[in-house]
Formats: C-alpha cells, sequence, structure tokens
C-alpha cells in the first residue's frame, strides 16, 4: 500500500472491522470473492496502519499535502508571512523560496559583526514540508524522497524475513543453516542492499550547505559560523550579502588579493556567505563552479599544485551525489570514488571489501552445506548408524532412513542460491512499484482536484456542485 493517510485510515478501517467481527464474519472464509480477504484481514490491518504512518511521512491526504504539524519551513516571493519577510536577505523580487533561519542570531547586521553562534536552519517537525507541493520542481523531490523511502522499508522488511529464518534455525538448533545459509544471505543482501540504504540515509543526514571539497582531494566540513574581522577563528564564512570580496569588514582588503576563482558569488548575487578556511598556511576562500567550472579540475586544482601557490587552491561546495550512478560505478568502477562523489569517508575501499564479501557470500551459500551434509552422512555410514538414530538438524534425510542423494541436494541448494540473489534484486526493484503507485497517484489526485474540485466546485459558489465534485474526487 502507498503512503496517504486517508487510503491507509479507511484500509485500517474496513480491516479493523473484519478482525473486530471475526467470529460473526467466518462464514466468508469460503467465499470465492472474499475469501482471501478474509484470511487475510491481519496482514491488510498491519498495511493499513503502515499505509497510514507512510502517509504522516509524506503528510499527504488523499495526496493533498497538508501542513499538520506546521506551517511550512521555506518561504516565497509571495508570502506575507512577518517571519519570512523578517529573514535578512529576503526580497520580494526573489524568483526562489528560503528556508527559514536564525541568521539575525549568527551576524549581527547592525554592529557589522559576528556572534559567534552557528546558523540553524529551519527544519519541519515530522516528515515531508508541505511547502514542496508548491515549488517548481515538486515532482523531482517528491519523485526522489518516495523512491529512497521505499528502497529503506524494503530492505528492511527484507532483512527481518532473513532474521526469521534465524530464529527458526536457533530453535531446530540447525548448525548448517545458521553458518552456510543465513550468514551468506545476511552478507550478501547487506553489502549490497544494505549499504545502499546507508548511503540513503547518509545523504539525506549530511548538511550539504556546510560540505566543501578541498582541491579535489578531500571533503572538509566548514560549519555556518560568521569570521570574526582578524579571521581568528577559521574555518568559518563571511558575512552575509556582501556581494563585494573587498567590502567585507575587517578583512576585505586581504580578500580582494586572492585570485579572482576564490570568491562564491556570481556579480550582483549577494548570498550568505563564502566559506573561508586556511591550509598549510594558505588561505582558502570557496569559490563558485557554476562561474569557474575548471575548479572541479582535479589536474589544475589539487594538494600539490596548492602548495606551489595558492593560484593552485581550490574550495567548493560539494554537490550531493547521485545514490544511483554511485550504485552503478561501484561495480563499473571497482575501487575509484571521485572526491566530489563521496558520501562517507573512506567509501572507495569499503566498496571493494563489500564487492568482495558479496562475491564470497554466494559460493558460502552454495558449496558447504551440501558437502558437509555429504561427510556427515558418509561418517554415519561407516559407523553403520540409521539415521533415524541421531540428532541434528542440516536436512541429511530427517529422520527418514533413506539413501542420501548428494545429486539431489546438490541441486535443491544451486537452485535456493540462485534464487535468493536474483530475489534480492528483483524484490528490491518489487518496492520501487510502491513508489510509482505512489507517484502515479499524487499526480493523478493532484490534476483531478485542480480540474474538478477547484475549477469545477469551488469557483462555482454552488453548494451542491463542491459536494458532488469533492465526492467525485
Amino acid at each position: 500500500m502507498f503512503g496517504d493517510i486517508g487510503h491507509g485510515f479507511i484500509m485500517t478501517l474496513a480491516a479493523g472491522l473484519l478482525c473486530l467481527h471475526e467470529g460473526r464474519l467466518s462464514s466468508l472464509a469460503s467465499h470465492e470473492m472474499f475469501g482471501t480477504v478474509y484470511q487475510g484481514r491481519y496482514a491488510i490491518l498491519l498495511m493499513g496502519i503502515f499505509a497510514t504512518y507512510a502517509g504522516f511521512i509524506y503528510n499527504e491526504l488523499f495526496s493533498v499535502p497538508q501542513p499538520f504539524f506546521a506551517p511550512t519551513s521555506w518561504c516565497g516571493p509571495d508570502d506575507t508571512d512577518p517571519d519570512c519577510l523578517s529573514v535578512p536577505g529576503a526580497s520580494k523580487n526573489a524568483t526562489q523560496k528560503w528556508l527559514r533561519s536564525s541568521l539575525e542570531g549568527a551576524w549581527d547586521f547592525g554592529a557589522r559583526t559576528t556572534t559567534g553562534t552557528e546558523v540553524a536552519w529551519e527544519v519541519y517537525p515530522f516528515g515531508t514540508d508541505p511547502g514542496w507541493s508548491h515549488a517548481s520542481n515538486k515532482i523531482n523531490a517528491a519523485n526522489t524522497f518516495k523512491m529512497k523511502f521505499a528502497i529503506v522499508c524494503g530492505v528492511a522488511q527484507m532483512v527481518a524475513g532473513i532474521c526469521c529464518k534465524l530464529a527458526n534455525a536457533l530453535r531446530a538448533r540447525d548448525a548448517l543453516t545458521v553458518w552456510f545459509v543465513w550468514l551468506p544471505e545476511m552478507v550478501f543482501i547487506n553489502a549490497i542492499f544494505g549499504y545502499l540504504v546507508a548511503l540513503i540515509l547518509a545523504k539525506w543526514t549530511t548538511n550539504w550547505d556546510a560540505t566543501y571539497v578541498l582541491n579535489n582531494e578531500e571533503v572538509v566540513s566548514i560549519p555556518q559560523r560568521y569570521c570574526d574581522a582578524d579571521l581568528s577563528r577559521l574555518p568559518c564564512w563571511t558575512p552575509p550579502f556582501v556581494a563585494d570580496r573587498a567590502a567585507v569588514p575587517g578583512y576585505g582588503g586581504l580578500l580582494a588579493q586572492l585570485p579572482q576563482a576564490m570568491w562564491c558569488m556570481a556579480p550582483g548575487a549577494a548570498t550568505a556567505g563564502c566559506a573561508v578556511m586556511r591550509w598549510k598556511g594558505q588561505l582558502v576562500v570557496e569559490g563558485n563552479t557554476f562561474v569557474t567550472k575548471a575548479l572541479a579540475d582535479p589536474h589544475t586544482f589539487n594538494a600539490a599544485a596548492c602548495e606551489a601557490g595558492i593560484g593552485g587552491c581550490s574550495l567548493f561546495k560539494q554537490p550531493p551525489p547521485s545514490i544511483l550512478d554511485t550504485l552503478i560505478n561501484m561495480f563499473m568502477e571497482i575501487g575509484s570514488v571521485p572526491v566530489s562523489q563521496q558520501l562517507v569517508p573512506g567509501q572507495a575501499p569499503l566498496q571493494v571489501f563489500l564487492i568482495l564479501a558479496a562475491a564470497v557470500s554466494v559460493p558460502m551459500l552454495l558449496l558447504p552445506r551440501p558437502l558437509l551434509l555429504k561427510r556427515r552422512h558418509e561418517r554415519r555410514a561407516a559407523r553403520h548408524v540409521p539415521l533415524a538414530d541421531e540428532d541434528g538438524g542440516g536436512g541429511g534425510g530427517g529422520g527418514h532412513e533413506e539413501v542420501f542423494d548428494f545429486g539431489e541436494e546438490m541441486v535443491h541448494q544451486a537452485i535456493h542460491t540462485i534464487e535468493y540473489v536474483l530475489s534480492c534484486i528483483s524484490n528490491t526493484a518489487s518496492y520501487l512499484r510502491l513508489w510509482a503507485l505512489s507517484l502515479a497517484h499524487a499526480q493523478l489526485s493532484e490534476v483531478f482536484w485542480e480540474k474538478a474540485v477547484v475549477e469545477i466546485g469551488l469557483e462555482s459558489g454552488s453548494p451542491a456542485l463542491v459536494l458532488a465534485t469533492i465526492t467525485a474526487w
């Protein structure tokens, strides 16, 4: 079930009634049409509860975004909210939205000096900010979030299912299944798809406004804390909305002596400041890769060139890497992760280790269990001990005195291994259908709302027509 508060609540209510009155509705169990629904009432109840929870994550009621927990944290040119208009740098002529922040608490605009505190950006209390529904790139934002959320939930559910296998094996005291089925399966799925979830969470929790690439060789974090007039507390940011670096109070003359590429603001486009840091005695200021694309060229700007002279230094904001590209390049370019595409420290050797772990787990899932069962059978046969007289799981006959067939066991394990590897991929793709369904439903609901409810119902002023269009919607 895709995430929606309205649809999830209806499903939860229907399944709850089936569970509450299951005795009186037991005749439905044999019904050709409703028998499956009745027998799966508890599964439907759980799906409805989770659909409602996911709906609150999306903050969507019948695919209409709702500010359930707070007003949007984004301000726009059409806002009349005084809290938005009081944000320094806010303009009625702005073409983009801006986040509410504590900029005034970090920089004293009257005294033109820093307060020493870090800028804090307002974050929506729970779930997706409904302000995204009014953005021009709302489809891209909803698309990427829902896709990643579906993958996180899907992988978590698959790992939970594998853990159920562990519980069953421990209860049966089946050591072979624990070590040579469950463990390789856990290693394989987490080395690829668990790592994918870790990358998604890392991307979500990284403050990309404060993450920079230094000399195309390392990623550094520079919190948005403004500099003192004497640059005594580096790293820091230059004053907000000062487009001319020579006009920066205190150290503007020093900045003006640096290469022209060391300034993040395009001409006439003042921003909330540029990052400043010192590296091996060199004062390095953030540049703008949209203005000077060469800053991202590691052949021109690197650590060796920076040591040779300030002209070879570069500092620019790291663009959030694409998760899809990262996963593809993990197998296509093994051991190679450009610094600008790095999500976690030591990512390149980590990916090599995970690929090796996944590769080793496949033969470990395929071979040891049949071979160990064969050796166990041969030892029993050498002692002339009937199979039924010795305890122990693992499938060596299960208490029957039939002849152990190594070929049959090997084929069975090979089928299981192939099915498991393919199912990890196909099941993950199946969870993406939840994302696709949710996205398609949201677009259809939005079009129906605007064309039917708003343009026909609400604009008519007729209560009957409003009721009819909302019912149809």
